[in-house]
């Protein structure tokens, strides 16, 4: 009799083992739609020195800030509103994306007051409404007066702004097709550059996580999908090309980052360098040469997470954008032990609601960096900083202007930075 109930016993035991674990595995999954924290290697943890308080460079006390506020006439309502990323077209105009997806101009720029040269303000116009979506990073072409830019719910789009009767937004890329024939969607389309020789567009696409609307402010939260990355762990960053000349897109690297975000080219189009937000790494990936075809990381030295880059046709620097400091409780959450431990604290940092998420520390970052070439080795030129974001917080872009001088933008700020480093 025992051993006729054992046997008849054990089939009831198995299906509901079996009944219980698809029960959990949906329960997670509707949990963590977008997948449980995962062990992050050593080498792929930011491991930048620490921030030296100090180091108030970027303070307008110092001289080498300049900030450019919009100068509101006849009561209008604000443009300026987080200008995330400077363009320049081939005339030298200041461009930038704001919040409310628009593409606006900055003219006439003059100093508000004779005795404070650090205040400026200009007449900021509305060019074009890019429709629903937030712009973020963008470059104008050298020939046909046309803007590509990464807009995070749109994909990689452009504006063209001689087209008669009026400029109109083109989506070029909201997926693309991967060589085994399947489709793949850009799901966070974050910054671009264009390369001199080919024309061909450089883009990223930061994370496989889709931006949603925040349901108590009614916006689009561009700002929580970075923050479940930095917890996930999971590196989904990737590199993309766009050919204009046949509308092709094409994956250059997958897995590259965690958040894939500033891309920059270099004057001869060797080399794509790009920042790895939360690693807090400087990439570089070779298109041309010996090394065509490899990645590698060539700075990690940072004291903040990375945000844009832009890289000089005039030398080897490029300029690095810092919105925020990597403070070691941060740091901490990857180096817990023993390793499920750290996936159990970041899974219930994952599952608090969207409000109760991490915020960063105020604090404005810029490096200036040498990319590296034959003759020397990559290294950190410069790092200026507003240590508290007291003058200046979150920059997000950098751009290099005619002026030799780097313009700065930002999610959040009404006005644009100018650092004068030289």
């Amino acid at each position: 009799m025992m051993v006729s109930a054992t046997t008849s016993a054990s089939p009831i035991s198995v299906a509901s083992v079996i009944f219980v674990a698809v029960g959990i595995h949906q329960l997670l999954s509707k949990q963590f739609p977008h997948g449980r924290p995962v062990d992050l290697a050593p080498s792929n943890r930011h491991s930048g020195s620490p921030l030296d308080p100090s180091n108030d460079s970027l303070r307008l006390s110092n001289g080498k800030l300049t900030k450019i506020y919009e100068r509101v006439e006849n009561e209008g309502s604000p443009l300026l509103v987080g200008p995330e990323t400077i363009m320049f077209d081939a005339d030298g105009t200041i461009f930038t994306l704001t919040q409310q997806s628009k593409l606006v101009s900055i003219t006439d720029i003059q100093q508000k007051s004779e005795d404070n040269a650090a205040i400026m303000t200009a007449k900021v116009t509305e060019v074009a409404d890019l429709g629903i979506g937030r712009p973020l990073g963008g470059k104008f072409d050298s020939n046909n007066n046309c803007l590509y830019f990464a807009d995070v719910l749109k994909g990689l789009c452009r504006i063209c702004l001689d087209h008669k009767p009026k400029p109109v937004v083109e989506l070029l890329a909201s997926r693309f097709q991967l060589q085994d024939g399947s489709w793949s969607d850009v799901t966070y389309a974050d910054d671009v550059d264009i390369g001199p020789r080919t024309g061909h567009v450089y883009f990223s696409d930061a994370t496989d996580i889709k931006v949603d609307r925040d349901l108590h402010t009614g916006k689009w939260d561009i700002m929580y999908p970075s923050k479940l990355e930095a917890i996930r762990g999971l590196k989904t960053g990737r590199l993309l090309r766009y050919k204009p000349e046949t509308g092709e897109v094409d994956l250059i690297a997958s897995g590259a980052a965690l958040f894939a975000n500033g891309v920059a080219v270099d004057a001869q189009e060797n080399v794509i360098v790009f920042t790895s937000t939360f690693e807090g790494k400087v990439m570089k990936y070779h298109l041309n040469g010996e090394k065509e075809g490899q990645l590698e990381t060539i700075l990690t030295d940072f004291p903040g997470f990375l945000d844009g880059i832009d890289c000089s046709f005039h030398s080897s620097l490029c300029f690095v954008a810092m919105p925020a400091p990597a403070t070691p409780d941060l740091k901490a959450l990857f180096t817990i032990r023993p390793p499920v431990l750290s996936r159990f604290t970041r899974s219930i940092l994952m599952l608090l609601p969207r409000g109760l998420a991490p915020d960063a520390k105020p604090y404005g970052g810029v490096a200036i960096v040498h990319r590296g070439d034959e003759l020397s080795k990559p290294s950190i030129k410069q790092m200026y900083q507003d240590p508290t974001g007291r003058d200046i917080s979150t920059i997000t872009g950098v751009t290099e202007g005619r002026d030799g001088k780097v313009y700065l933008g930002s999610l959040h700020n009404d006005f644009i930075g100018v650092l004068d480093y030289q």
